[in-house]
């Protein structure tokens, strides 16, 4: 196990006391999403504060830490690790099923470039270097809007590969019409249903390092950033927590927990990780949905 010489050691662990237990909380906004759309929860507003990709358009800017779920720093050779993710999703209402079933990511925000124009058709945006990537050699990147969108758009991206390749240019993607900002806007198509949590790379590539320009073929109608992040485990929501309208009000709906261990190899979660949750809204619209939950880590 990665870290730790065997399953005993992980154990251990936690009775020894070195683990962490973060909550978050995060609630859509009212802007209508549709089925099929990836959003980005840091975001919208709670716990972590809302992380708007506000900053000097097209230049580079490592995503605040306060923009995160919290989670502590390791000291000397300590290594962190996620243990366990619990969360549950509410709906908007009491008669909600729209925000059940969801697919989710969380990874780790490394690096944007905000206030993309996606309506500068045949100009070179050039972005501009102002800060390296942290922690990772390379990224995946994804492209969160920064306004309401009125049409598709379309844009290549270029970019350094993860082998420090400059010059790559990205597949061809697709922009979509949103109500509002936080939507991945990136599709292999012009609908919906060719919806990608990824931008699309050159052939063979299969990271970036840094963002060098974006040019759009045709009007995207908004603003988006382009976001270099770094997944790091994938899980899911499958029902909806909601009162009924008559009754007891009791509420309905239960949360899901993933030890993760039990998936796959330990995850690490390095110094100074900013670590968001990106979701797929499989059954309607997430607007006004709440996510929340819990992340647990341990260290050796």
């Amino acid at each position: 196990m990665a870290g730790f010489s065997n399953a005993a050691a992980w154990a251990a662990a936690v009775d020894a006391g070195k683990t962490h237990v973060s909550t978050f909380r995060k609630t859509v906004a009212s802007a209508a999403t549709a089925a099929n759309d990836f959003v980005d929860y840091t975001y919208f507003a709670g716990n972590p504060a809302a992380n708007f990709y506000a900053s000097a358009p097209l230049e580079a800017a490592h995503v605040e830490s306060i923009r995160g779920i919290h989670i502590p720093q390791m000291a000397g050779a300590e290594r962190q690790f996620l243990k366990s993710i619990t969360a549950m999703s509410a709906a908007s209402s009491a008669t909600g099923t729209s925000n059940q079933n969801q697919r989710q990511m969380l990874a780790d925000y490394l690096l944007y470039y905000p206030f993309i124009d996606t309506d500068a058709v045949g100009e070179l945006q050039e972005m501009v270097p102002t800060v390296a990537l942290p922690r990772y050699a390379a990224g995946q990147v994804i492209c969160v809007a920064q306004s309401a969108s009125s049409a598709v758009g379309q844009f290549t991206m270029t970019y350094t590969n993860q082998d420090g390749v400059p010059g790559r240019v990205s597949q061809n993607t697709f922009t979509k019409v949103v109500a509002g900002g936080g939507t991945l806007v990136s599709s292999a198509t012009s609908a919906v249903a060719g919806s990608l949590p990824f931008v699309g790379l050159q052939a063979g590539d299969s990271g970036v390092r840094s963002i060098e320009s974006v040019t759009f073929t045709a009007a995207g109608g908004g603003l988006m950033a382009l976001v270099v992040v770094q997944p790091l485990f994938h899980f899911y929501t499958t029902q909806e927590c909601r009162r009924t309208t008559t009754g007891n009000l009791e509420s309905y709906g239960a949360a899901t927990y993933f030890e993760t261990v039990l998936m796959r190899q330990p995850v690490e979660i390095k110094n100074g990780a900013v670590l968001g949750i990106v979701g797929l809204g499989n059954a309607g619209s997430l607007a006004s949905s709440v996510l929340v939950g819990t992340i647990q880590t341990i260290w050796s």
